[in-house]
C-alpha cells in the first residue's frame, strides 16, 4: 500500500489535521517523524469451525489491539506570527472537535484515500522544551484492521447462485462480507459450499423452510454478522437454524468461489464488503 500523507478526522467535526511525510519546503505545519503500529504486529489464529468430517479445521487470522503512535513536528509559520503553542493547541482542539469521541485516520495516496481506521484517543503527549518540539498522538483502535474507505459493491446481475466467484485483487487479509439472497420457490435448506474445498459448508434449515419472496440477509463482518430473514414486513433470525457444522464464508484475497444448492429457486439481490488491510 503506497501512502504519501495521513489525515486525522474528527467524527462528526469539519476539524482536518494534514500530516505529511515529505514536506522539503517545509510548507505543511504538521511533519510526520514516524508512525507506530502500522504493521501486522501480532497475529492470532482463532479456532470458528471444522469440516463435515471434522478433519478440516479452519481458523481465522486476526490481529490483537492496535495501537497507532505518531510523532510529529512542529513548524509554526513565524512569518504569520504562529507559534509552537498554536499548533499544539490545534492538536487539542482536534481531539476534543469529535462529537462521539471517534477519530478516523486516513491513509491517502495522493488525493485518493486508499484506507482508513478508526479508534479514541489515549494520550497526547508534547515536548515543551526542546529544540525541536513535537507531539505524540497515541490513538486506540476500535477495529484493528485498516479498511476501505467505502464499501465495495459487487455486481451481481450476471451472477449464478449454483456457482459464482467474486475476486478481491486489492486487499492483503480475509475478511467478512454481506450479501442479500431471494429465494424464488420454497425450499427446506439454504446450503452455501466453496466447490474447491471438500467438506466445507454453510447450512441454514428455519422451522417450516423457506418461502417464496423471502429474503435472506447475511453478514459476517466483524462486528457486525448478523443472519436473519425478510419475509413482507416480518424479520425472523435464523442463527439458531445453522447447522453445527457450518462455517461462516468469509473472502480471501484473489478468487473465491461459492456454489449454492437449490439454486434455481434463488437468485442473487446484492453483494457487498470492506477491503481490508493487514498494515500500511
Amino acid at each position: 500500500m503506497k501512502i504519501t500523507s495521513v489525515e486525522i478526522h474528527p467524527a462528526q467535526s469539519s476539524n482536518v489535521c494534514v500530516l505529511s511525510f515529505r514536506d522539503p519546503k517545509r510548507e505543511n505545519p504538521y511533519n510526520v517523524k514516524s508512525i507506530a503500529g502500522l504493521d501486522a504486529d501480532e497475529i492470532v489464529a482463532r479456532y470458528y469451525g471444522s469440516s463435515d468430517n471434522s478433519e478440516d479445521k479452519y481458523y481465522s487470522m486476526v490481529l490483537q489491539q492496535r495501537d497507532i503512535v505518531a510523532r510529529i513536528q512542529l513548524n509554526p509559520d513565524f512569518i504569520e506570527d504562529e507559534s509552537y503553542s498554536d499548533l499544539r493547541d490545534n492538536i487539542f482542539k482536534l481531539v476534543s472537535s469529535s462529537r462521539t469521541g471517534v477519530i478516523q485516520i486516513q491513509f491517502k495516496n495522493g488525493t485518493e484515500v486508499i484506507a482508513v481506521v478508526s479508534g479514541l484517543f489515549r494520550k497526547v503527549e508534547a515536548s515543551l522544551f526542546t529544540e525541536t518540539p513535537e507531539v505524540q498522538l497515541t490513538l486506540e483502535c476500535l477495529n484493528p484492521m485498516l479498511q476501505g474507505p467505502s464499501r465495495t459493491v459487487v455486481d451481481v446481475s450476471a451472477f449464478d447462485p449454483g456457482l459464482s466467484t467474486v475476486i478481491d485483487d486489492l486487499s492483503t487479509a480475509p475478511h467478512g462480507f454481506m450479501f442479500e439472497m431471494e429465494f424464488t420457490g420454497a425450499v427446506d435448506t439454504f446450503l452455501l459450499v466453496d466447490p474447491n474445498q471438500s467438506g466445507w459448508s454453510f447450512s441454514i434449515s428455519p422451522v417450516g423452510g423457506f418461502e417464496i419472496g423471502d429474503i435472506l440477509h447475511f453478514s459476517s463482518e466483524t462486528n457486525n454478522r448478523h443472519l436473519y430473514i425478510e419475509r413482507g414486513a416480518s424479520v425472523i433470525h435464523v442463527a439458531d437454524a445453522l447447522a453445527p457444522s457450518s462455517v461462516w464464508p468469509m473472502i480471501f484475497p484473489g478468487a473465491n468461489a461459492f456454489s449454492i444448492t437449490n439454486s434455481d429457486f434463488m437468485t442473487w439481490r446484492s453483494l457487498s464488503y470492506y477491503t481490508t488491510y493487514w498494515g500500511v
